[in-house]
């Protein structure tokens, strides 16, 4: 657990409408997203040598990959001069178990997906229908999905990265003259949430039990184009679970370079309010751009360099008190904007704890410190109501281990439910004294899939877990 006050794991249940039985965890305030680079080259030495980072393992919640990484076929990055993924692809990253991994350690895997991005094609989406671009981004969705739950992982979120960007720009391409750069995609806001909408209640159908959300790019889209945006979904039947700005210190100074106004925290505060009253979680990514690299120059951008600029964006968000729900640490910087093609180190993930290495996991354990402002790790030993840990092995057949802690002489259980809502079995219900406890879970006559366990104590609800069965 990490407890905290800006950026910390509470998990939210919620409540299924049908049989009025709990059934899915959705996304919960203050968590932490770790995102490595694209192209980092000591990715895989996450998983073979976890004791690098265990302070920072302990406080992140959720650990996305890039489509490119996890897909295969024409959705694997590999041989992608545009996005290079260097070794992170999906048979090194089997090879090391890093879907079983994360849910050993208690961290849920998201997947970034583009919706008529340019992982779709190594072919640039020029004047393409919105149906072939809509079957096309479903296609890739699935794919990565299938692809995770196939080899040892349970995809508990997936982003959409920026569906609205490159329609609705309010300030990109001013300087290049252009005004729109896909004229031939969709004519309209409107007419692109009809596309998105029907994506996301198709991905539905498909996977009820996976929240998805979007990222955004600021200030390109506006405040007024994001409310506009997520109000035209709810028309059509979608409510978004949270949406991730990407925002950044550096980018800011250039549009300011520009001659446009842009005032950062009245739009941020004002964007968490309007996503608070339609109940959509509010993350924002903490990264670095670096302006010289991002117009193809080769130059000396360098770890310290990343660190240095993207822990003054942690300082401006907290010493303006914005307090975004999601904190999301998460690189792009391409190779071909830094040293050329090749895997890209920018920042390193590894070591944590050396002040010569100015890595990502060591921006994390930083970062947050300042976000919540105390020690998280020594927190993760007080649970208030309990702790449920991720069930061993998962996924599993037919037989898998529960582990979960109680605090005080309590009243425990721990049920077990399908996909629809419906109880299957309950494994514990007594009194039992302080302790970690763990109890095995048998399911020889069920059928494969999702299910999901709840552990309740005294009165608390303390969270629902998913895993699968794989038959």
């Amino acid at each position: 657990m990490k407890f905290a006050v800006g950026c910390f794991s509470i998990f939210l249940l919620t409540i299924l409408l049908i049989e009025d039985i709990p059934a899915q965890s959705l996304p919960g305030q203050n968590q932490i997203w770790f995102t490595p680079n694209v192209g980092s080259i000591d990715m895989l030495d996450l998983f073979n040598n976890p004791e690098q980072w265990d302070s920072a393992r302990s406080k992140i919640d959720v650990f996305k990959f890039y489509t490119g990484q996890v897909g295969s076929g024409g959705w694997s990055g590999v041989g992608n001069p545009g996005y290079n993924i260097g070794e992170n692809y999906l048979e090194n990253l089997v090879n090391v178990q890093a879907f079983y991994k994360l849910g050993q350690w208690g961290i849920d895997i998201a997947v970034e997906s583009f919706f008529a991005g340019p992982v779709m094609s190594y072919d640039p989406l020029i004047c393409s229908s919105s149906e072939y671009v809509f079957n096309l981004s479903l296609d890739g969705s699935i794919n990565v999905i299938q692809n995770v739950q196939a080899n040892g992982g349970v995809v508990s979120y997936l982003a959409m990265d920026e569906p609205i960007r490159q329609w609705y720009p309010e300030f990109f391409y001013i300087y290049t003259g252009q005004t729109d750069p896909r004229p031939c995609l969709v004519d309209s806001l409107g007419e692109l949430a009809n596309y998105v909408a029907a994506y996301i209640l198709q991905m539905q159908i498909w996977f009820p039990s996976i929240p998805i959300g979007q990222i955004g790019l600021y200030p390109e889209v506006g405040v007024d184009q994001f409310k506009e945006w997520i109000i035209a979904l709810e028309a059509r039947g979608v409510s978004l679970p949270f949406l991730h700005i990407d925002v950044d210190g550096t980018r800011i100074d250039q549009y300011i370079s520009w001659g446009i106004n842009i005032d950062v925290v009245s739009d941020m505060l004002e964007l968490k309010s309007f996503l608070e009253a339609h109940n959509v979680e509010f993350g924002i990514i903490f990264t670095d751009i670096y302006w010289n690299s991002q117009i193809w120059e080769v130059d000396e951008y360098v770890d310290s360099t990343y660190y240095e600029r993207t822990m003054e964006w942690v300082n401006f968000v907290n010493n303006e008190n914005i307090e975004p729900d999601h904190c999301i640490f998460q690189s792009w910087i391409f190779p071909v904007y830094t040293t050329g093609l090749g895997p890209n180190e920018i920042p390193i993930n590894l070591p944590e704890d050396y002040l010569s290495v100015y890595s990502h996991t060591r921006l994390i354990n930083e970062a947050v410190g300042i976000l919540v402002g105390i020690d998280t790790e020594s927190s993760s030993n007080l649970p208030v109501n309990g702790v449920l840990h991720q069930n061993y092995p998962n996924p599993f057949n037919p037989i898998t281990i529960i582990t979960y802690e109680v605090p005080k002489l309590s009243e425990v259980s721990l049920k077990v439910y399908d996909i629809l809502g419906r109880e299957i079995q309950t494994i514990v219900s007594s009194f039992q004294e302080p302790g970690t406890y763990s109890v095995i879970f048998e399911a020889k006559d069920l059928p494969g899939g999702v299910y999901f366990y709840n552990l309740q104590v005294g009165e608390s609800l303390v969270e629902t877990k998913r895993m699968l069965l794989m038959k």
